[in-house]
């Protein structure tokens, strides 16, 4: 048994009384053939052929790997002749069943435990069926009872065996069990053995026409057969998951990373081979275990090992093939994955100190700008050597390498491990300092690096000082754009290199401190959003057909006293990077929806105002209930909020009920630009909305015949999905004449009127009512 099971001492002493029922059934069955020879031999041989052949077809009985496989080969005690003694039919069909155990899990041990337990079964289910048919119970009734009472016993010892570990979690339960596969089970069994039955009794004496006519064991052979051939396609079915499991892994394992790569190799296998464990360590399988070498770390070998639990079928040479297919794709994925390491760290390091390079410096730049809090100010420190070229000239290439590799390694000391340092440039050296409060902040931290750098050193046993002009650059909110940050310390540092040419100190490092100037942009904006200065401009969205103005669009707009006014795709961007975008939609939202009331209260059927969002703002954690509360606020007027096309491609479903909620909650939605850049079908058919705006890209050229049908075709999905559809930048007559043409009844452009202030909208109906064109 070890040499398939690796059973631990209380399964050897459980199995144990079921080998020796076995054992005892066997010599009877020899026993009872011999002395009493059989009415009909190939009854008894049928019956053994037919447990063998039935043998394949084992259900499992859990929803995981642990509670046992079940069989069918109980079906050919199903008819057992009258008068018969039924424990030597046991014993007879215990024979067959120990010799299919034995050709099916490769040991005699195993074979012998399942046949003991199986033969106890068997005892109970020919008893009980005998009993209830002698009281005339109805067949159909009688073998149900009979299952129930085999496949229970079966269950009760095996439950035992494994001492109650039947939960999903692997602790004390039944969870893992699944009811419907047993019943499903049951009632297969119950209904295969009436049918046999009434075939034995009743079908081939009626065709034969004598009422004494059996051909039991035609009727065993024919239903061995049927549950041969299921058996058979269920291989295949196993099969086919084997082989797509792997094709699955083959797509899968090259994603994973790091310790990421173990867990998905154990998972993956675990899944492909129905294994009851799998594991990743550095002892090769041991007995009941199968494994196959694997490389996840440079130079350690180890093995991915899985092995089942006793009661299911043993891993075999189909299952071993697969798992050293698992093995070599993630030995690979490891090797490429070191391959791609090794090749980054080159392209990104610099090769002479060690340290990353302009690149690597860029992409940690923008990281540490964009994953930093609202307050939280970093600082960008530029240093040069000065008289670098000088020390090359003088003492040789190799003295100025030491020099860098020295500045170097106490640059890398100075800054600690939470900041950033690299080589840019031949003398030239950043550092990326974060977590900075002020300024004053960043300028002391400045200068005890530059102090470190220019602690005295011995270069080809010479004492030497090296001298640095550094700049720096503070920044306290999230830029838009962070190069900047790298421009004003570069100015600065040139400033001290210039001040010492003009006669300024020429002994000494020192650090300048820049200007920058993008965060006072950012004050500005943070402060028009805390203190609630933004306003609004309004435009007209109009109904073509019907020649008026049914919804209006509103526009963020801010003029700063100082700088004047500021574009809103910069009020936004910096809105973004202070992390104020919600604040800022808010107010928007809020004003916007105060305006629809006094528009709607001019005009009646001005019911409806647009807002544009991003598309995370609908989450929960953000605008999502704040939106629901304003659209149940306003019941008179509908707030339309417009998701640009472009974020729809993350959209996941999540999201998707969001938008859902507000739909029923009475909140318009809007899919914004549809048709710029490189729009997709799928954005149409994988988000709820209301409302399909078409970008003004798509109209630029009306003369040519494709711009028209993509229009044509648009108004059309629209009409068959109950969209209204809206044609942004109309700017003519002559493009509302070709817009009539095409079928378009709602468009958006400046014919129709550019944005205006509140109060010029509200003048304007005032005079013209709803009237779309105004002279």
């Amino acid at each position: 048994m070890a040499d398939r099971y690796n059973l631990n001492t209380f399964d050897r002493l459980f199995v144990v009384p079921f080998l020796l029922v076995c054992a005892a059934l066997v010599v009877y069955a020899f026993y009872g053939v011999i002395s009493t020879p059989p009415a009909s031999w190939t009854l008894l041989l049928v019956t053994v052929l037919g447990c063998i052949m039935c043998a394949n077809l084992r259900i499992p009985s859990g929803r995981v790997t642990g509670p046992p496989l079940l069989g069918v080969a109980v079906t050919m005690l199903a008819i057992v002749p009258p008068g018969s003694n039924y424990l030597l039919a046991v014993a007879v069909w215990t024979v067959g069943v120990f010799a299919s155990q034995v050709l099916l899990m490769h040991s005699v041990p195993v074979g012998a435990y399942a046949s003991g337990l199986s033969a106890i079964a068997a005892v109970g289910f020919v008893s009980v069926h005998n009993a209830l048919a002698q009281v005339g119970i109805w067949p159909i009734v009688a073998y149900t009872v009979a299952s129930l009472v085999y496949f229970g016993v079966c269950l009760v010892f095996e439950f035992l065996r494994n001492r109650g570990r039947w939960s999903l979690d692997l602790e004390w339960g039944v969870s893992a069990l699944s009811p419907f596969r047993i019943a499903a089970l049951v009632l297969t069994v119950a209904v295969v053995s009436t049918a046999m039955s009434l075939a034995d009794k009743a079908i081939i004496p009626l065709l034969e026409g004598n009422p004494s006519a059996r051909i039991t064991p035609l009727v065993l052979l024919l239903t061995a057969v049927i549950f041969f051939a299921a058996a058979q396609r269920t291989r295949l079915r196993a099969v086919h998951r084997r082989l797509s499991g792997v094709v699955t892994s083959a797509v899968e394992l090259p994603w994973a990373t790091d310790k990421g790569l173990r867990k998905a190799l154990e998972l993956r296998a675990r899944v492909v081979l129905q294994a009851s464990e799998t594991e990743v360590r550095t002892e090769p399988p041991g007995p009941g275990e199968i494994g196959s070498p694997v490389r996840l770390e440079m130079g350690v070998d180890e093995y991915i090992v899985a092995s089942r639990r006793l009661g299911a079928l043993p891993l075999g040479r189909e299952e071993e093939q697969a798992l050293m297919a698992l093995a070599h794709m993630a030995s690979e994925t490891a090797r490429t994955q070191l391959d791609f390491d090794s090749l980054e760290r080159r392209a990104n390091s610099d090769p002479l100190t060690g340290l990353p390079n302009y690149g690597a410096f860029q992409a940690a730049l923008i990281e540490a700008n964009e994953n930093r809090s609202y307050h939280a100010g970093i600082a960008v420190l530029f240093i040069d050597l000065d008289n670098f070229k000088r020390l090359n000239d003088s003492r040789g290439h190799h003295t100025g390498d030491e020099l860098l590799k020295a500045v170097a390694t106490r640059l890398r000391g100075a800054v600690g491990g939470r900041d950033f340092v690299s080589r840019i440039g031949g003398d030239e050296f950043v550092a990326i300092l974060t977590e900075l409060q002020t300024v004053a902040q960043s300028k002391e931290l400045a200068d005890s690096i530059v102090r470190e750098i220019g602690m005295p050193l011995t270069l080809d046993g010479q004492d030497f000082r090296p001298i640095v002009s550094a700049g720096l650059a503070f920044s306290g909110h999230r830029e838009i754009d962070a190069q900047l940050l790298v421009v004003d310390a570069d100015r600065s540092m040139l400033q001290v290199k210039r001040s010492r040419r003009q006669g300024g100190p020429a002994e000494g490092s020192s650090v300048s401190i820049a200007s920058h100037r993008s965060t006072r942009t950012n004050d500005i904006v943070a402060r028009a959003i805390t203190e609630d200065r933004l306003t609004l401009a309004f435009q007209p969205i109009v109904s073509i057909d019907q020649g008026r103005i049914w919804a209006f669009e509103a526009l963020v707009r801010y003029v700063d006293p100082e700088l004047g006014p500021i574009s809103p795709s910069s009020l936004v961007a910096r809105a973004k990077s202070l992390g104020l975008m919600d604040e800022l939609t808010r107010q928007i939202i809020l004003k916007a929806m105060d305006a629809a009331e006094k528009f709607h209260a001019l005009e009646s059927s001005i019911a409806c105002m647009t807002v544009n969002l991003e598309l995370g703002q609908i989450n929960e954690a953000h605008l999502g209930p704040f939106i629901r509360g304003v659209a149940k606020a306003h019941p008179n007027v509908s707030l339309c909020i417009e998701l640009n096309e472009r974020s729809l491609r993350s959209v996941t479903d999540d999201l998707r009920r969001e938008a859902e909620l507000m739909q029923d909650a009475g909140v318009i939605i809007a899919l914004d630009d549809y048709g710029s850049d490189d729009s997709s079908v799928g954005a149409l058919v994988r988000f709820p909305m209301d409302i399909l705006k078409i970008d003004k890209s798509l109209i630029d050229d009306l003369a040519d015949v494709r711009q028209r049908e993509v229009i044509k075709a648009l108004q059309g999905f629209g009409d068959n999905l109950d969209y209204t559809m809206v044609v942004e930048g109309v700017e003519s007559a002559e493009m509302v004449d070709v817009m009539v043409e095409l079928g378009v009844r709602s468009a958006q452009g400046y014919y129709f009127g550019r944005p205006q202030s509140f109060r010029q909208t509200m003048d304007r109906i005032r005079t013209y009512g709803t009237a779309a064109v105004i002279s």
